[in-house]
């Protein structure tokens, strides 16, 4: 019945989009939140992918999973049935290594969380596919990937932080999102290490990322402190409940 009557009234198209939060629906649907190259921030229904072990699609629904998608779409609907879906592009490392699932599952969320926009952004959605692709592919996974993605997404969604740091200009200021040269407010200042710390970030992409030498407590901060700036800047982004799993398993490496 579903199909019949999203059928009649909306028309299909394809569309390629990257998971980003699942929930249960029903006994064997799930709901999907999905950034998608074609029409942004979208939710769409897949029916019956959980029916039985034999047939069971729900594997395919992973955090950050790429997925080509037909739909039954209408502009005006807030979700959209699912007709087919298959995956893009492989992922063959990022489930089964726990620093990279660990990390992906982060990134999910917090994409999740503040890509809200329902309109195409074609640089936005190559950018998360090629650097899925990159977290993917790495040999050894890379302690700091997910903290270099979240300086690189930042300047995607409009709010990258100026490196302005040097001699002069020594303290990172959340509000302003540069460096400045003095220490006034520690609510909105991060202390002379942390925006040394916030510079070598700032200065790094994914390729120099294995050359960061930075301990647990050290990432732990500058991730605690990233995320506030985050807040100044995505309203609404509230709590990111997989950070502790995050914290509590990279305090170990």
């Amino acid at each position: 019945m579903w199909l019949n009557f999203f059928s009649f009234i909306s028309m299909i198209r394809k569309t390629r989009g990257i998971v980003l939060h699942t929930t249960r629906y029903g006994e064997s649907s799930l709901v999907v939140h999905c950034y998608t190259e074609q029409f942004g921030r979208q939710t769409y229904m897949a029916k019956g992918v959980r029916k039985s072990r034999r047939n069971n699609r729900s594997n395919l629904f992973q955090s950050l999973f790429i997925l080509d998608f037909e739909i039954y779409y209408k502009e005006t609907r807030g979700m959209h049935l699912v007709k087919e879906v298959s995956r893009a592009i492989p992922i063959n490392s990022i489930p089964f290594d726990i620093t990279k699932s660990t990390q992906a599952i982060f990134m999910a969320e917090v994409l999740y969380r503040v890509v809200r926009e329902e309109e195409p952004n074609p640089m936005l959605a190559q950018f998360l596919i090629s650097t899925i692709s990159y977290l993917d592919a790495l040999e050894d996974p890379i302690t700091d990937f997910h903290i270099i993605f979240l300086f690189q997404l930042s300047r995607h969604l409009g709010f990258f932080p100026k490196n302005n740091f040097d001699e002069s200009n020594r303290y990172f200021d959340l509000l302003s999102g540069r460096f400045k040269p003095a220490f006034v407010d520690s609510e909105k200042q991060l202390d002379e290490e942390l925006s040394s710390l916030w510079a070598s970030y700032l200065a790094s992409d994914y390729r120099g990322g294995h050359a960061l030498k930075f301990n647990s407590v050290q990432r732990k901060m500058i991730l605690d402190q990233l995320l506030r700036y985050y807040r100044n800047h995505v309203e609404g982004l509230g709590e990111i409940r997989s950070l502790d799993v995050l914290h509590d398993f990279f305090h170990n490496l």
